[in-house]
């Protein structure tokens, strides 16, 4: 499989995290979560690693399939808009692509409303069968409208704790 500014495999990889879709960072860098968001996942990567590394084997983001619930790039200059819509994350096609690029992961991160429907939809019709954790987006503006926290990584913290807990509900 390519990657590109929309998934970035991981042979042998069992951990992944789906965000929304690529926007122009990652369509000028080539690669998914490309700027604050990056930077961000770079943050709970370390937090992640660090308390669970049974799930989260390494705080380095290579070492982890990443993708985006649509792979097409979306940002107002180019397409008039930052995110699909529902319907379109949802339609059989695109459900199909992000399928196959995740099938053979355990665990999955959910990071937005449209990666969260579009996991929530592959897990409900038996088409994956990882575990699935679902959190706020991770750009710098979700981030910064979590309750509870001060700065960034109290921030990040409460999203980990948030996380780690999903994970480790029974069932």
């Amino acid at each position: 499989m390519a990657g590109g500014p929309h998934h970035q495999p991981c042979p042998g990889a069992k951990t992944g995290f789906v965000f929304i879709c690529p926007g122009r960072f990652e369509a000028a860098r080539g690669y998914p979560c490309a700027a604050g968001t990056g930077a961000n996942l770079g943050r709970v990567l370390l937090e992640l690693h660090a308390r669970r590394p049974a799930l989260f084997p390494a705080p380095d983001r290579s070492k982890y399939v990443i993708t985006n619930s649509w792979e097409t790039v979306e940002y107002p200059a180019l397409t008039g808009r930052s995110v699909p819509t529902e319907a379109e994350v949802l339609a059989a096609g695109n459900l199909a692509r992000l399928r196959g690029e995740i099938a053979a992961l355990d665990t999955l991160v959910a990071c937005g409303a449209q990666a969260h429907a579009a996991l929530r939809a592959l897990w409900g019709g038996g088409a994956i069968r990882a575990r699935v954790a679902y959190g706020r987006h991770l750009s710098q503006r979700s981030v910064n409208m979590i309750p509870g926290g001060t700065d960034t990584p109290s921030r990040i913290r409460l999203w980990c704790d948030a996380l780690l807990a999903q994970l480790e509900a029974p069932g």
